[in-house]
């Protein structure tokens, strides 16, 4: 198709140019403000318009779901905000006493509360249910462009034209924190999920993120990301990634950790209003000025560092894998050979290689200085599996795991035409990884991790792959799946990631027993958060970890099953 770029989706043409957007919890529904004051809802199944709510006198300058997706809040040049049932379009409550636009809207994570933020210095807390108003916020002393609920909804950023961002407590409606000034105006601000970081978009086009504790509210990095002011920025649903808007007519897609630009999405021809991810951070959509609501691919799938640092490779569900300079960000070669999204990449030791599979159970090799794709093989598998790829420590072969908890080792030198198991285990696996001396693998399962030992050098190409009897150790007692794991690479200690908050590093200990066996010790763990209570039964319980909701069943304190 000429002119389309790879992750572009079809976009969506209106008569008026679109100020703002969102997208429901549940992702059916995608809401697009217009210029005009109308609203277009669009259902996400076909990508058609179903509905059109109509009530504003002026440009829609913000929307806002409600967490359940059964209300939509609009704010509006026309000094109101408005409550819509999003099912029939009818208007529940229209939100008065502003007497400047309200230029940004926002929900509650509880769906107990709404906050509209206006050019009349103000921020206002109403009760969704009645609209009544609950608060006025108006400690800030400018308009205020932009504002966020913390994922607890406990409090709430806004910012404005004094370069600060200020910290309201939404139970009180109290100052909480202030920030110090960032020598910029802050356009726009959003908590992360877990709700320790906030990024800002500036009008000089810079993000930066801030490191939010109860009490404090630190500066962290900072980078150029646009040409021209940010109008908007979001985290991805794993907060692995930024993405932002801005008037330069661009949205970009960045490394919520380092800063390094992963994409650029340039084909909207006025300034773009509003970025949002979908729930499952599948695609993002975007909402111009130029009429248009475009959608895009946004999911970087895997990423992985050459062994010098110089290079980074990515890959995406574009079915592309990218390689990076990570000293200037800029975009080097762009590897196309995959028919599924890409799900794994991995750099081999000298550098030279990368491998990359895909959904459908493609491996490719490809050579790294060129981007030239050197050699593919697909694998029969599950559609639902997860492929995964490395290279063996201290070699260039190639080994693979494609959900079945079996590692296949491939040769490069024969296009990765044959294989040998090196391990067969009857549990499916989600990840593996190779210690740096090339002894030891580690692979991980829905409740536990697996330690192997591997045949040494010399006796590597006569050995049977291991079997379930030769697994060294099982480290039990996580509640939920473990998703990934990482070996220290100076140390025999290595570091697992669960599904269910937790992050624990293990270090793996000589028995002393002369019979060379070993086991495995616990060197430090972060997360889940603990909870602690006594003689409480607790009903209809929210917000609480995997393994908190396992104690509590355990313990015999759910009068009912406790909530996700």
């Amino acid at each position: 198709m000429d002119g389309a770029r790879l992750g572009e989706l079809p976009y969506l043409q209106e008569l008026e140019g679109v100020s703002s957007c969102d997208i429901s919890p549940d992702g059916k529904f995608l809401a697009a403000g217009l210029v005009n004051g109308n609203i277009s809802i669009y259902d996400t199944a076909t990508w058609t318009r179903i509905q059109k709510f109509q009530g504003h006198q002026g440009r829609i300058t913000s929307l806002a779901y409600s967490p359940n997706s059964q209300q939509l809040l609009s704010g509006s040049d026309d000094k109101t905000a408005r409550l819509w049932n999003s099912e029939t379009g009818s208007i529940d409550f229209v939100l008065e006493g502003h007497s400047d636009k309200v230029g940004a809207v926002a929900f509650s994570p509880t769906g107990q509360q709404v906050a509209t933020a206006s050019d009349d210095t103000s921020v206002r807390l109403w009760d969704p249910q009645t609209g009544a108003a609950v608060h006025v916020l108006a400690d800030n002393i400018v308009r205020v462009i932009g504002i966020a609920y913390s994922p607890e909804g406990n409090t709430i950023a806004s910012t404005g034209r004094d370069e600060t961002i200020r910290i309201f407590d939404t139970l009180t409606g109290l100052p909480v924190l202030k920030s110090c000034k960032d020598g910029d105006w802050i356009l726009c601000l959003t908590y992360s999920h877990d709700g320790r970081r906030i990024a800002t978009g500036s009008l000089l086009g810079r993000l930066q993120l801030w490191e939010a504790t109860a009490t404090t509210l630190e500066p962290g990095r900072e980078w150029e990301a646009h040409a021209f002011p940010i109008t908007s920025v979001t985290f991805s649903p794993d907060g692995r990634w930024i993405a932002s808007s801005s008037d330069d007519h661009t949205v970009k897609l960045s490394d919520s950790r380092s800063g390094l630009l992963v994409s650029t999405f340039i084909n909207h021809v006025s300034f773009v209003s509003c970025v949002r991810f979908s729930p499952n951070g599948s695609y993002i959509a975007t909402a111009s000025y130029d009429k248009t609501l475009r959608l895009w691919e946004s999911g970087v799938t895997s990423v992985a560092f050459s062994p010098c640092g110089r290079w980074l490779a990515s890959g995406s569900i574009d079915k592309t894998v990218r390689i990076w300079d990570t000293r200037s960000g800029a975009a080097g070669h762009v590897l196309i050979g995959h028919t599924g999204a890409v799900q794994n990449v991995a750099f081999s030791p000298d550098g030279r290689w990368i491998a990359s599979v895909c959904k459908k159970g493609i491996i490719v090799l490809w050579e790294s200085g060129t981007g030239e794709l050197k050699a593919e093989k697909t694998i029969d598998i599950s559609p639902a599996a997860r492929n995964v790829v490395a290279f063996k420590s201290g070699c260039l072969q190639v080994t693979s795991c494609h959900g079945d908890g079996n590692i296949r080792l491939w040769d490069i030198d024969q296009q990765l035409q044959g294989f040998r198991y090196i391990l067969k285990q009857d549990q499916k696996s989600y990840r593996f990884a190779f210690s740096s001396c090339g002894q030891w693998v580690a692979t991980t399962h829905s409740n536990c991790v697996r330690l192997w030992r591997l045949p040494s050098p010399d006796q590597d190409q006569e050995a049977l792959p291991l079997q379930n009897q030769d697994c060294v150790s099982v480290i039990e007692g996580f509640t939920s799946n473990v998703e990934d794991v990482a070996w220290n690479p100076t140390k025999l200690e290595f570091a697992t990631a669960s599904y269910e908050g937790s992050i624990r590093a293990w270090r793996v200990v000589d028995d002393n027993d002369g019979l060379g066996r070993v086991s495995v010790r616990l060197l430090w763990s972060f997360g889940p958060a603990p909870l602690f209570t006594s003689g409480a039964v607790l009903n209809d319980v929210v917000g609480l970890s995997p393994i908190n909701r396992k104690v509590l069943e355990q313990r015999g304190a759910t009068g009912s099953s406790p909530a996700n």
